[in-house]
C-alpha cells in the first residue's frame, strides 16, 4: 500500500506540472518515434562573494569610534528576498577582535548591513540572528560580475573608548556572513 501511495503521487506530480508520466518507445516501421521526459531540478541558490578584509588604523589624537567597511555581491536566482546572518570568532560567536598573549584581550566591535550600496549600513546586526527581508541580490551572475557589480554594505564599528582602555598589540578577528534564500 505505502509503494501504491508514493507511486500515486509522483503521477500526480507529474500530471500538475505538465510532465510526461513515462518514456514511450516507437514501434518498427517505416518510421519510428519515441518520446522521453526531461527533468531538471533548480535549487534555490544564494552566494556571497567581493568581500574584502577590513584594516582599522587607530589613532590616538583622533575622536570617535573607528569604523570600517566593505561591499559585497550577493548572489540570487530568481527573484525573492535573502538573509544574512553574521557571526563572530569571540566566545559564543561574539563580535570581537582579540590581541594574543600574554594576556588575550577581547575587544567587542558592532556590525551593520546595507542591502544597497549606499556607503552607510542601515541595519544593525546580532550575533547568530538572521537579517531577513533582504533585497537587490544579483540574478545575473553569481560574482556580480555582469549585472551591476557590488550591491550590498558590511560596516563594523569599534568604540574608541575600548581601544584607548586596551593594552597595546595587534587585535584580529573573524566576521562571517551567511546569505541565505527565503
Amino acid at each position: 500500500m505505502k509503494n501504491f501511495l508514493k507511486t500515486t503521487a509522483l503521477v500526480t506530480s507529474m500530471l500538475a506540472t505538465g510532465g510526461v508520466i513515462a518514456a514511450t518507445q516507437g514501434t518498427v516501421g517505416a518510421t519510428s518515434t519515441g518520446t522521453l521526459n526531461i527533468s531538471v531540478d533548480v535549487e534555490d541558490l544564494v552566494r556571497i562573494s567581493g568581500l574584502s578584509d577590513i584594516l582599522l588604523t587607530f589613532d590616538i589624537t583622533g575622536t570617535g569610534d573607528i569604523t570600517g567597511s566593505s561591499t559585497a555581491c550577493v548572489y540570487r536566482n530568481g527573484a525573492g528576498t535573502y538573509s544574512v546572518n553574521a557571526t563572530g570568532s569571540g566566545a559564543g560567536d561574539a563580535f570581537t577582535i582579540q590581541n594574543a598573549a600574554p594576556v588575550p584581550t577581547p575587544i567587542a566591535y558592532s556590525v551593520a548591513w546595507d542591502d544597497a550600496v549606499t556607503g552607510t549600513a542601515a541595519a544593525g546586526v546580532t550575533s547568530g540572528t538572521a537579517l531577513t527581508g533582504q533585497t537587490g541580490a544579483n540574478t545575473v551572475s553569481d560574482d556580480c560580475s555582469t549585472g551591476g557589480g557590488a550591491n550590498a554594505f558590511v560596516e563594523v564599528t569599534v568604540p574608541r573608548a575600548s581601544l584607548v582602555a586596551a593594552p597595546a598589540g595587534t587585535y584580529n578577528g573573524i566576521l562571517t556572513l551567511e546569505v541565505a534564500p527565503e
